[in-house]
């Protein structure tokens, strides 16, 4: 005999068995990647949680692992940047609009910060002689230039693309139902996930020449210049896989906020059964 259950889904009870049920969340992740939970439409594939290693990959090693030229700097901030705005703004909380010209200011701002950051850290290492060494070394002096140029970009590029969340205000819902615009619910969201920005460099641009000390230490480095880049390669994918969960983990997709944290017009909400909410949620975007 087939055993049902209640199981509580955003739509309501429903009595399912657990293999319904296990079919349910996977259908529900599938298209949670896939589609916008907002404008319920289908994310660039590109600009999708599941692409963001292999895109990333060529990025993140042009950053790292090529020669600090001023045209090299340059170059591969404006490439990062870009995607980072694209990225950004594919994931944002579009029930706040944007205009072709709020969107290319906050993109000029965005990637202009990140090449001043950048060619200001390539004088300070030409500054102090930091030009040659072992590979670790490079890769960790490199790795620091385009750490402290990809944190503050990374977290200038979602404040600034997603600005107008802030000054328009999000919608917050409760149970699956919209309540309102919030301004304040907004500078949490774009907040939050702007701190994931400058979190995910870390363990990405730090895990590259720590990898690469404990093979020289092991005396296993490549000495050849396609060795060199496919230890490279390789140590940039872990340091991807790695940094990814770790930043994006820090807060959920879906604040919870509390009713204090919002406008007056929100204190006194009552629920369907008449019960006080004390709690709305609010799309904080990725």
């Amino acid at each position: 005999m087939t055993e049902y259950r209640l199981y509580q889904l955003p739509t309501g009870g429903k009595m399912m068995t657990d293999k319904e049920f296990q079919e349910y969340m996977k259908a529900d992740r599938i298209y949670k990647a896939i589609f916008h939970p907002d404008t319920k439409e289908k994310v660039p594939f590109v600009f999708r949680m599941c692409s963001f290693v292999p895109v990333n990959m060529p990025i993140v090693f042009g950053l790292v692992c090529t020669k600090q030229t001023m045209l090299n700097v340059i170059a591969w901030q404006w490439i990062n940047q870009t995607y980072n705005a694209c990225w950004n703004y594919s994931n944002r909380n579009a029930t706040s609009t944007f205009t072709n010209k709020e969107l290319a200011m906050a993109y000029t701002g965005a990637v202009s910060s990140s090449i001043l950051l950048a060619l200001g850290g390539r004088w300070l290492t030409q500054k102090f002689g930091v030009t040659a060494g072992s590979v670790s070394k490079l890769r960790f002096v490199n790795g620091l230039v385009s750490l402290v140029a990809m944190s503050t970009a990374g977290f200038l590029n979602l404040f600034l693309i997603r600005y107008n969340e802030m000054r328009k205000g999000v919608q917050v819902t409760h149970q699956g139902k919209e309540c309102g615009i919030s301004k304040k619910a907004a500078t949490h969201a774009v907040i939050s996930s702007a701190l994931t920005r400058s979190v995910l460099p870390v363990p990405l641009l730090m895990m590259v020449p720590f990898l690469w000390k404990i093979t020289e230490l092991m005396k296993l480095a490549p000495k050849g210049r396609f060795g060199i880049i496919g230890v490279d390669m390789l140590f940039l994918a872990i340091s991807l896989t790695v940094s990814l969960p770790v930043s994006i983990s820090l807060f959920t997709q879906d604040l919870i906020i509390p009713k204090e944290k919002l406008e007056p017009e929100f204190q006194n909400r009552v629920d369907a059964e008449g019960k006080p909410i004390t709690h709305f949620i609010v799309n904080k975007g990725l």
